[in-house]
């Protein structure tokens, strides 16, 4: 009896967990009535975040910033190309940007609203994706870590050659 049961709660379980997230608001609307950016914005495209001492670009890798908006299409790339395209961009922009590591891309969360749990008004065209980081994984070469950006949560179980998005940050200067 108490195996049928079990068995049988399962799934009322399993939607359950699903209730934590239908409840938040999207962050495109709900960020836009009063919520201050936490960020310090300039003309260039990047993004200060004077608490964890990183300057973040604030579009995709791919695009280009222009006119507060992000140009052109996202580039999703397997994990190592991902790597290989953001030394690349550092090499040719002489300045530091690489991608982020998870607990970097934990910092720009946002907890109370989803979909993306990002603040759109500093990175305007994040799609609702995996994105890349450059945190390996401990379940093998094969294996990277991505977050989920719907929520902002994190995986270190995504296939190394799936084609994902991916985000650039630097260490910003003293």
């Amino acid at each position: 009896m108490l195996k049928i049961l079990t068995v049988s709660a399962l799934p009322l379980l399993l939607l359950a967990g699903c209730e934590r997230y239908s409840s938040l608001p999207q962050c495109s609307s709900f960020l836009d009535t009063g919520h201050p950016v936490a960020l310090q914005l300039d003309a260039n495209g990047s993004a200060l975040d004077k608490a964890e001492g990183l300057r973040w670009y604030r579009c995709s890798a791919g695009q280009r910033f222009s006119n507060g908006q992000c140009v052109g299409e996202a580039i999703e790339l397997p994990r190592q190309e991902a790597l290989a395209y953001a030394a690349e961009f550092a090499a040719r922009a002489g300045q530091p940007w690489r991608m982020p590591t998870v607990g970097e891309m934990a910092t720009l969360k946002q907890n109370h609203c989803t979909n993306p749990a990002l603040d759109t008004r500093v990175f305007p065209s994040v799609q609702v994706t995996n994105y890349w980081t450059s945190s390996t994984s401990l379940n093998g070469p094969s294996m990277g870590c991505t977050v989920y950006t719907f929520n902002g949560n994190s995986i270190c179980k995504e296939v190394v050659t799936q084609k994902r998005p991916f985000m650039l940050v630097m260490d910003a200067k003293p």
